[in-house]
């Protein structure tokens, strides 16, 4: 595959001034540089094609050949990365990938690494989660050791700089290619990355800096919580030690089932069971809800399925704007035990209806049944 014109790479013109190729190399490499795109393999590419595109440009003889003939015949002798970076020297490489800010960090010789996350379940009951609570949360966790204070170290000069990458926290190696040499930079593995090395590791933690303690906070659930959700505490989890950002505390709440309310939601509902009577003549009834007692006004004639809505009774919404209903199902029951005297009232009354009932007991319809199979 035929390469890309260089001047195109590099998005410059043929007339292109040395400082002007610099600058455009500059922005380019920090933008695809594979330390900054996680090892990206398509960066990677795009990183050698602008840098190869630069090496040539930037160098007068090179640049000539190549406005001459296309190419440069001297490119693929002495192609080097590392040469390339040279002239920019070692601090400028790293502000043009991560700015000031970073390399004030790396010359600390110690970057700040983040803790994982720790976990943990708590249950709260259904009027808890509707409304909100304060809860203690105990857990366990790798916290700050209190015997080095995170160091890792029993002693004030027990770390030293490690000597296999000079205190970087990071190894330089050289491979051959069909283009030359290319340098690149891994973690070392002597320190971790660290930079430095405990030579008198603190007892308690074993030289980590941490160790696994129990923890007791106290925690907010917001009103409205819905079961399974899960709240992250930030930086509540656990630590490596010195210098280290501790990771959250995921919380996932478990609410327990209520023996009257069900969520629908941010609606609760609950039912009532009321009377033949109650419902034809009507009444007045006292249910419970989240805010304590409340009365419901029965209609005369009302039907077995009624829905009676109490308006914002329901559960607080997470987003703070109003409550959800509480809707309260009527259920007719009909009565299976009734005496004498009520089943000649209830007879009476279908009379005065015109309607055909039976006497109100099994031995009546058991009749009926063997009438039908003679």
């Amino acid at each position: 595959m035929a390469k890309r014109d260089y001047y195109e790479v590099l998005g410059v013109s043929r007339d292109s001034t040395l400082e002007e190729i610099k600058k455009a190399y500059r922005s380019l490499a920090r933008k695809y540089h594979p330390d900054v795109n996680n090892g990206d393999p398509e960066a990677e590419e795009k990183f050698k094609e602008i840098s190869e595109a630069y090496a040539v440009l930037s160098d007068p003889q090179k640049r000539r050949e190549y406005d001459q003939h296309g190419f440069s015949t001297s490119l693929f002798d002495d192609f080097d990365f590392e040469s390339v970076f040279s002239e920019f020297g070692f601090g400028d490489i790293f502000d043009m990938f991560f700015g000031d800010g970073y390399r004030r960090t790396y010359t600390t010789h110690r970057r700040r690494t983040r803790g994982s996350d720790a976990s943990v379940e708590i249950d709260v009951s259904f009027k808890e989660a509707a409304l909100g609570v304060e809860k203690e949360v105990e857990y366990f966790v790798n916290g700050i050791c209190e015997a080095c204070n995170g160091t890792g170290s029993a002693t004030e000069g027990g770390i030293v700089i490690c000597k296999t990458c000079g205190g970087t926290g990071q190894v330089r190696t050289s491979r051959s290619t069909f283009l030359g040499s290319i340098i690149t930079t891994s973690t070392c593995r002597n320190c971790e990355g660290t930079g430095e090395v405990i030579k008198d590791p603190c007892k308690k933690c074993e030289g980590k800096g941490y160790y696994r303690k129990k923890k007791i906070i106290k925690l907010t659930i917001p009103a409205g919580i819905r079961d399974r959700d899960t709240l992250r505490i930030s930086g509540e989890g656990n630590s490596l030690g010195r210098d280290s950002v501790p990771g959250d505390l995921l919380v996932t709440i478990n609410v327990e089932p209520h023996p009257v309310f069900k969520r629908e939601g941010d609606n609760v509902i609950s039912s009532v069971d009321i009377s033949i009577a109650q419902a034809a003549l009507g009444c007045r009834l006292r249910v419970e809800t989240l805010d304590g007692k409340e009365d419901i006004i029965i209609k005369p004639g009302t039907q077995p399925g009624t829905k009676i809505v109490l308006r914002s009774k329901g559960i607080p919404r997470l987003d703070g704007y109003g409550r959800g209903d509480h809707v309260v199902n009527v259920n007719v029951k009909v009565p299976t035990d009734l005496t004498p005297e009520e089943i000649a009232l209830l007879k009476k009354f279908a009379e005065g209806r015109e309607e055909v009932v039976g006497n109100g007991t099994s031995s009546f319809f058991n009749n009926v049944k063997n009438a039908f199979r003679k």
